[in-house]
């Protein structure tokens, strides 16, 4: 799990150097929940609700914090597609974690 708190730390830090307009918070937050959850089963190898849970808000969180910094760290107002960058990074992070409602061998 501290793979991927390092992972959405340093992912924060580059998209924030990006205005989230356009078509960017569609394909951003996707990819980095993607990435997030890739590190936790990669990595940690585990596909637990928990993590999935843990993983979904630092993704969410991550997102947040980057459109801060878009925002010239609060200069500006945030921008209404940073909140959907973060939804949709927070849905695939865990999506990829957890699964959708299906068994894995492992829990037979």
């Amino acid at each position: 799990m501290a793979c991927a708190v390092l992972t959405a730390v340093l992912g924060a830090l580059i998209l924030g150097e990006y205005e989230f307009t356009g078509t960017l918070p569609y394909v951003a937050g996707p990819l980095f929940g993607l990435v997030l959850g890739e590190v936790v089963v990669g990595v940690g190898r585990t596909h637990t609700v928990v993590a999935a849970a843990i993983t979904s808000v630092l993704g969410f969180a991550a997102l947040v914090w980057a459109g801060w910094i878009s925002s010239g760290e609060g200069l500006n107002p945030i921008a209404t597609l940073v909140w959907v960058a973060a939804a949709l990074a927070a849905i695939c992070s865990y999506v990829r974690i957890a699964g959708l409602a299906r068994v894995h061998a492992d829990d037979r």
